[in-house]
């Protein structure tokens, strides 16, 4: 899934993958491979890109030690949830990040994560989902591992799917779908507007994130350079000569 925006003078170019896809960690690396972006953001933290690159894991014990049972249990079922649909798939989660990272490199392009710290996002979602929230995240999630419940094949993985999938989570999660989805949409585009706006010359920016961030992450995008150009226009038609 690609989504191109103009970003006051940069050229930003969003990639939407599903994270355990093949076809998606082809598209990352041909997109960059052949656009040759100056800079690559994706949808990482440094402690999570770390953990990808050396393969460890904190243990159940670790969590619980560290940030107690209810995080170590919603930890350990994300973890468990993206370990088997992987091997569905025969990808490792976080491939498609790492391969954007490798191919940013490849051609010398700055490459900055742009995620909230995952520990930051588990203590919210732990924090804000109702006990009943809670109940049927973890069912779902003990579900979700059996194979009746994972038959997605990459022929449907579209924009109106994705959108589906979102819409379904955001009904059977409200609290969940505002810590996971909305609240990293802002944070992550925050990051991109930071970033671009010390940089003067134009740009083309490749942003790699999952399918179901690319559409809030397009539409706060659009949101912003739309305030900023509407605050340039009323600068400029405020000063010059004749101007009171």
């Amino acid at each position: 899934m690609i989504k191109e925006i103009i970003f006051r003078q940069h050229r930003i170019i969003l990639i939407g993958t599903g994270h355990v896809f093949k076809k998606s960690i082809l598209e990352v690396k041909n997109i960059i491979s052949r656009e040759k972006p100056k800079i690559v953001c994706v949808e990482l933290d440094r402690a999570r890109y770390h953990a990808l690159l050396s393969g460890e894991k904190a243990t159940f014990l670790d969590m619980i030690r560290n940030k107690g049972l209810r995080f170590a249990i919603f930890g350990s079922l994300l973890s468990m949830i993206q370990g088997e649909v992987g091997e569905d798939f025969g990808v490792i989660p976080g491939t498609d990040m790492l391969v954007a990272i490798d191919s940013g490199m490849e051609i010398n392009a700055r490459i900055f994560f742009i995620d909230r710290p995952v520990d930051i996002t588990l203590s919210r979602l732990v924090h804000f989902m109702t006990l009943k929230e809670k109940i049927k995240t973890i069912g779902g999630a003990l579900l979700s591992l059996t194979p009746l419940k994972r038959e997605i094949h990459v022929s449907q993985f579209d924009e109106d799917f994705i959108n589906d999938i979102i819409d379904e989570f955001k009904k059977f999660s409200p609290n969940a779908f505002q810590v996971l989805i909305e609240e990293r949409n802002i944070f992550m585009v925050r990051q991109i507007v930071s970033l671009l706006s010390n940089i003067t010359e134009p740009n083309t920016v490749v942003v790699v994130v999952g399918a179901g961030h690319i559409k809030g992450v397009g539409s706060h995008l659009e949101e912003m350079n739309n305030v900023g150009q509407s605050q340039e226009k009323g600068d400029n038609d405020s000063v010059g000569p004749g101007s009171s």
